[in-house]
């Protein structure tokens, strides 16, 4: 069954149907009718797809997808462009009009506050990306070092990575591998770590096979995609998302301090491990990075600050989720520290992790 999530996704995607939530649409702003139309259509069959699939293995609730990588960002037009331009991603949404609908607010705690989105698609990846821009609320930007507990990395997946690179020379973002070049791993991969405007990190992977078991795009740059997030503490982040997600991950046995991967990331002297897990019901990896022997500040931002980075989960509960986080040491975020319906029979909470990385539960439909 999880086979039939991941391809019937995949084939949406590909006809131009977004299975995955914008955080604004989500809540009732819609572009557009014909949009709407769209939209709806692909939630529609994913959450028949999805719901089957819960019923399939049992009463517990669970993750059974995932949607888009959020990023609160300061300037929209600003993000689009180097997403568009400069990553080379498609575009579904390049910008909706400011929305203050009020169910996000009450979603992220932003009372008053007007927001925007813009939605891109990642090839060969379940996972999308998500623009976010706030006003009319206070915001306050972070300034994010690579080790630093709470900082979201983009791992993406290219054949060549030699014209991004010479694109975000160019443009508003910054190489942060600290050679400038890309950097050898292994007998035929290259690496090389970017920032967005706004600080999220991209790591551009060259020589690498592509994450998506249906194998690579047939055409374009870009191959697929996994997330990472630096954690603090790789036993209490395993703990969480364990217990309250039902993810299975597993902890590096050892800390690497090979000097090549830490100079990589601009961690110099520093050493790592890496517990992986993938994230249920999809194909996506997701990585818990943990720094030792650097210094490390712990991000502490709330929802409308750019830097800010939300991963969307579809589930089929958020209720009973967003106690398990809870339980397991989470912060709910929503308003009242419970779900906010934003359509009738439709459910979101935001939740924080220990990490400061906001998980947005999406409620599948019921049937």
């Amino acid at each position: 069954m999880v086979a039939t999530t991941m391809r019937a996704t995949r084939a949406m995607t590909r006809t131009g149907t977004t299975t995955r939530m914008p955080y604004a649409k989500a809540a009732g702003a819609m572009p557009s009718t014909s949009s709407r139309t769209r939209t709806w259509r692909g939630v529609l069959i994913l959450a028949a797809v999805v719901v089957g699939l819960a019923a399939e293995r049992g009463a517990a609730a669970e993750v059974l997808g995932v949607g888009n990588f959020s990023h609160i960002v300061g300037n929209l037009e600003r993000s689009v462009e180097f997403y568009r331009d400069t990553i080379g991603l498609e575009p579904n949404v390049e910008a909706t009009p400011w929305s203050d609908n009020p169910a996000i607010m009450r979603m992220g705690a932003t009372p008053g506050a007007e927001s925007r989105i813009a939605t891109f698609r990642i090839p060969g990846s379940e996972l999308g990306v998500e623009l976010i821009e706030y006003r009319n609320i206070d915001r306050r930007p972070v300034q994010v070092r690579f080790q630093d507990p709470g900082a979201a990395n983009l791992m993406l997946r290219v054949r060549d990575l030699d014209p991004i690179l010479e694109r975000v020379k160019r443009s508003t973002g910054r190489v942060w591998t600290p050679s400038g070049q890309p950097v050898a791993v292994g007998d035929s991969a290259r690496i090389v770590f970017l920032q967005d405007p706004d600080g999220f990190f991209i790591e551009v992977v060259e020589g690498m096979p592509p994450s998506s078991p249906s194998g690579a795009p047939p055409e374009g740059n870009v191959l697929g995609a996994d997330f990472e997030i630096i954690v603090r503490d790789s036993e209490e982040t395993a703990r969480f998302y364990r217990d309250g997600l039902g993810y299975e991950p597993r902890i590096g046995e050892s800390f690497d301090d090979t000097k090549l991967l830490t100079d990589t990331v601009n961690a110099l002297g520093g050493a790592f491990r890496r517990t992986t897990s993938t994230i249920p019901g999809t194909s996506v990896s997701m990585v818990f990075m943990e720094f030792r022997d650097v210094t490390r500040a712990p991000l502490a931002t709330r929802v409308q600050d750019p830097g800010t980075a939300i991963l969307q989960l579809f589930v089929d509960d958020t209720a009973e989720l967003t106690q398990r986080l809870e339980s397991a040491g989470g912060t709910v975020i929503s308003e009242g520290g419970v779900p906010v319906e934003v359509r009738p029979g439709r459910h979101i909470s935001i939740v924080r992790d220990p990490n400061n990385l906001f998980l947005e539960l999406i409620e599948a439909p019921a049937q």
